[in-house]
């Protein structure tokens, strides 16, 4: 992967240095969509101003490979050909010019992509501008949250995993406890691991090649009293990758508090203990002062 990427900034500045760029056809703009997911169609796109030559040829290539070229003098003017790995399809048929329609690419259609035009005689004059294209493998399935215990205690500490599966390049993952975002000093971050691809139904859209990695994240915290929303702590986990994919998956924390919830219960049962003795006083108080003020009363 380093080998390509070195290849392909070699590559970039030698297409810098060489390009002519005095008088004659020149290119105005060239863009690729970037970032694509694995499997996603995009476009290609290439402009020019031919300022009195004509033009002979546009050609578009992935890295040294010539996949398209359109030629306006021919019948027929575009004709695509096919590169080792196919990384990529053209669909001729809603391609015209420099405007390239690519579909069903692959990691390999990361890289260099470069349009050239020639002019036609006497000039015979050629440019070449180039675009950098990222294409993304995403993940299959939700992000997974490992918990080892079914309830904790008050107090205790709970260590937790968020893992994202095999992606390409690794998925970022961001920690919610209570549906705020976790304190940074509670996250335990982990190396992403290489895989290599296993036969899942999972893999339904499209076949994974090696090299892809799964994200993981701990995060370690302390069940204190002040987390708890009815006896339990919700744990959400989300998963993102550019602009092309974001999922989330949460738990709930249970809290096993026998013993504090018997505390309650006895001052529950204290209190109306206490508040039927306070009724029972004030009774007998009420009876002795009817008694006092009735015998008074008999004797005047």
């Amino acid at each position: 992967m380093e080998a390509k990427y070195l290849m392909n900034t070699l590559f970039l500045l030698l297409t810098l240095i060489t390009n002519d760029v005095v008088g004659g056809l020149h290119i105005t703009k060239v863009g690729v969509s970037t970032p694509l997911a694995v499997g996603e169609s995009g476009w290609l796109e290439c402009e020019w101003a031919d300022d009195g030559d004509s033009i002979y040829a546009l050609k578009w290539y992935l890295g040294l490979d010539e996949f398209y070229r359109w030629t306006p003098a021919e019948d027929p003017p575009v004709k695509t050909f096919k590169i080792r790995g196919e990384p990529l399809r053209v669909d001729a048929s809603a391609s015209h010019k420099g405007r390239v329609r690519i579909q069903a690419v692959t990691l390999a259609a990361a890289g260099v992509f470069r349009c050239e035009v020639s002019a036609e005689a006497p000039s015979f004059h050629t440019e070449s501008h180039v675009a950098y294209m990222t294409v993304v493998d995403l993940p299959d399935e939700k992000p997974r949250i490992s918990v080892p215990q079914d309830t904790y205690q008050l107090e205790e500490d709970v260590f937790l995993n968020c893992s994202s599966p095999r992606s390409q390049p690794p998925a970022e993952l961001t920690f919610y406890v209570n549906g705020e975002q976790a304190d940074p000093s509670w996250l335990v971050p982990q190396n992403a691991i290489a895989e290599d691809p296993a036969p899942s139904s999972h893999h339904h859209h499209h076949h994974h090649p090696p090299g892809l990695q799964t994200a993981v994240l701990g995060l370690r915290f302390t069940l204190w009293p002040r987390l708890l929303r009815r006896g339990s702590v919700v744990v959400k986990c989300t998963a993102s990758i550019l602009n092309l994919y974001w999922d989330s998956s949460e738990v709930a924390i249970r809290v096993d508090q026998p013993y504090h919830a018997s505390i309650m219960e006895g001052r529950a049962s204290s209190a109306a203990s206490s508040s039927a003795a306070a009724g029972g006083a004030v009774t007998s108080l009420s009876q002795s002062l009817f008694v006092l003020i009735s015998t008074c009363w008999l004797l005047h």
